[in-house]
């Protein structure tokens, strides 16, 4: 036998009136009671719990079940619920008067035995199934519409004719903190705003208003089929004859159908509504008193936004003063517009393609067949997750997949090989699967994607809607994101690639681009000019233009200070750099080297010459450094010079001359020495 000293003894602590009972259940207990639970076998196994409130607990040794030896209460509430009634709040004891007489609603097998306090619950109590663990309500629910009703609103929209409960017109209740929405009308509104704007987007299709020029509100949708709803709101655009004038130009577009998309108007309206700002601080009666002052405010207020955003907003500017016939060129020049850099465009290598590839096998089989599908086809990300579900065509007996291009507005078709043709039929099988015939799109959405579901990801579920196109809710986008993180997929030079949807495009194209020339990437993408697909998805790596023989060995700097030196320069100017050459030396004042991308053959119509250094078209070399160090070094002793007898010609001259070449020669020397 151990000789070990027990730490607890089985002495169990009872409060009650008359003081604390404490039950020594090794003397006075002899076996006499039967697990409540099993019904078989004498509960004789006892053993400390600090947490119970007698500190004892027995536990069966047949069952293994623990019993209490004391009644857990409710600490904090007691089991009463409140009931609303017409004659006052009818309150509830269940300890009281609730003998466990009703069964469960959800299993119909155990009790309701249970009490747990509901702090958002209108009865403040709900019950709890000692078999299955569900919750029961002890009040039935009531409708929004009813327990948030607001009977001293009315509905603002005037097709709505139904009578509410206490005689106004509409149902109105709260939805939202600052949202309310009519009962019969279903529209939603704003109710401290003053502008019909807030209600007018979610009118019902079949009850659209009727169009009326005069109202300062308009909804596309009387002109875009598809445009969400959007509408074009004049009501703080001021004075109010700008006001009109703009509401004709934003007509005139309309009519004409000048922009496929509704975006391009809301962003005309946004700069229109801020240049009105210029115009009222100027106090302007008519369009006759428009001034170059108005476009100085128009982009001092413009000053916080990047040099891109202020160049549309000029250009938007431009266009509308012109449909106004006044004289643009004299109010909007062309140094108004300023210099911006366009980075290079973002693509994943073919080390990090083929470890994506690799891995592919992973993950959910419909998500490799959309990164397969979309990685192969080149199309904008919304485009693919708009794919028809019929999107395989055949044609003299080859195959192709066609999509609708919603940017451009046209439809595009691209040959298929066999392997994709597969990826796309097996694709095919797996919709029809999961739903049925009415689904039109080839891909759906997923929902529970959670980063320590991978790979398997047995929780996720498809939606029937397309996939969304924006990166951090797109399905394919993320998992293809944990794919890379968890397999540690690197790029050639040895980081993680940061994955998006448009980066596939630019990939794709500039694989393209590589194998089969520059005019398949163009039509590969469909795009106009061979402009758009060089610039902004399939420029030359710096390899590939160190492989390039150009008829002379010194680079050249273009606009942006880049080292792409023939990219922006005409042919002429490759065959013949000679002809391009800007050579002059009379000094002191008509110094220049260098080449001119313009036309040889034609006068300056830039009209600089020889003050060619500050000129956008004027490409300096790397060959003629040492001629700029000593011009510049001239330039500096010459400025001395004419502060010193005071010859103010010349020290402006001075001036320009090294402000211009200040902006490329630091640049310049860096190439030259490598």
């Amino acid at each position: 036998m151990s000789n070990r000293k027990r730490k607890h003894y089985p002495i169990s602590i009872h409060p009650t009136l008359q003081g604390q009972l404490e039950v020594d259940w090794e003397k006075e207990y002899n076996n006499e009671f039967k697990c409540p639970y099993c019904q078989t076998e004498k509960i004789s196994n006892f053993y400390y719990q600090k947490s119970a409130i007698c500190k004892i607990q027995i536990r069966c040794k047949t069952c293994k079940k623990t019993t209490g030896l004391s009644q857990q209460l409710l600490k904090k509430y007691l089991p009463v619920s409140n009931h609303q009634t017409l004659k006052g709040i009818l309150k509830i004891n269940w300890n009281r008067e609730y003998h466990q007489e009703y069964n469960c609603p959800c299993c119909n097998q155990g009790k309701l035995t249970k009490y747990h306090y509901c702090e958002t619950s209108v009865s403040k109590l709900n019950l709890q199934c000692n078999y299955c663990n569900k919750y029961t309500n002890l009040t039935c629910p009531v409708p929004i519409y009813i327990c948030n009703y607001l009977p001293n609103l009315e509905c603002p929209n005037s097709l709505c004719n139904e009578i509410g409960n206490d005689g106004q017109k509409g149902w109105i209740y709260k939805v939202a903190n600052d949202r309310c929405k009519c009962l019969f009308c279903q529209i939603k509104f704003n109710p401290n705003s003053r502008e019909s704007q807030s209600w007018m987007s979610n009118q019902i299709e079949n009850k659209l208003r009727p169009f009326c020029f005069d109202e300062d509100t308009w909804c596309l949708r009387h002109f875009y089929e598809n445009s969400r709803n959007e509408t074009l709101n004049f009501q703080s655009i001021n004075p109010y004859w700008y006001r009109q004038e703009v509401k004709k130009y934003l007509y005139y577009l309309l009519e004409t159908k000048l922009f496929s998309r509704t975006s391009k108007l809301v962003t005309v309206t946004t700069t229109l509504r801020q240049l009105g700002e210029s115009i009222s601080a100027f106090a302007l009666k008519n369009k006759f008193e428009f001034n170059r002052n108005i476009v100085f405010q128009f982009l001092d207020n413009c000053q916080n936004n990047k040099n891109p955003t202020i160049n549309g907003k000029l250009a938007i500017l431009r266009d509308f003063l012109e449909w106004l016939n006044l004289e643009t060129l004299c109010l909007i020049r062309n140094r108004d517009f300023l210099k911006t850099n366009k980075n290079d465009a973002d693509w994943l290598d073919e080390v990090a393609r083929e470890g994506i590839k690799q891995y592919l096998d992973k993950i959910p089989a419909p998500i490799a067949r959309h990164y397969i599908v979309q990685v192969y086809i080149a199309a904008r990300p919304g485009d693919v997750c708009q794919l028809h579900f019929d999107c395989l065509v055949e044609e003299n007996g080859k195959w192709y997949v066609k999509f609708f291009q919603h940017k451009t507005q046209r439809w595009h078709k691209i040959f298929v090989s066999r392997k994709i043709r597969k990826v796309i039929e097996e694709q095919q099988q797996w919709i029809g699967k999961v739903f049925d015939e009415d689904y039109s799109y080839l891909f759906c959405h997923f929902r529970t994607i959670k980063q320590a579901s991978y790979p398997t990801f047995p929780n996720i579920r498809s939606l029937p809607q397309p996939p969304i196109s924006a990166a951090d809710r797109n399905p394919m986008v993320r998992i293809i994101r944990m794919l890379i993180e968890k397999e540690n997929i690197l790029d050639s030079n040895g980081q993680k690639p940061h994955f998006t949807g448009k980066i596939t495009r630019s990939s794709r194209l500039q694989e393209v681009r590589t194998k089969y020339g520059m005019e398949a990437a163009q039509l590969y993408a469909d795009h106009k000019s061979s402009t758009t697909t060089f610039q902004n998805y399939a420029p030359p790596t710096r390899e590939q233009i160190a492989e390039v023989d150009l008829p002379f060995q010194k680079l050249l700097l273009n606009p942006d200070n880049k080292f792409l030196p023939w990219q922006s320069l005409p042919e002429s100017l490759l065959k013949n750099p000679k002809a391009h050459e800007l050579d002059l030396e009379i000094a002191p004042r008509l110094v220049v080297y260098g080449h001119c991308a313009l036309n040889p053959k034609t006068p300056c119509p830039v009209n600089l010459f020889p003050k060619c250094y500050g000129c956008s078209s004027f490409r300096p070399s790397t060959g003629k450094l040492p001629l700029y160090e000593r011009q510049y070094q001239g330039e500096q002793q010459r400025l001395t010079e004419a502060e010193k007898v005071g010859a103010e010609l010349a020290q402006e001259e001075a001036k320009a001359t090294m402000t211009a070449m200040d902006k490329w020669l630091p640049e310049l020397r860096r190439l030259a020495n490598g």
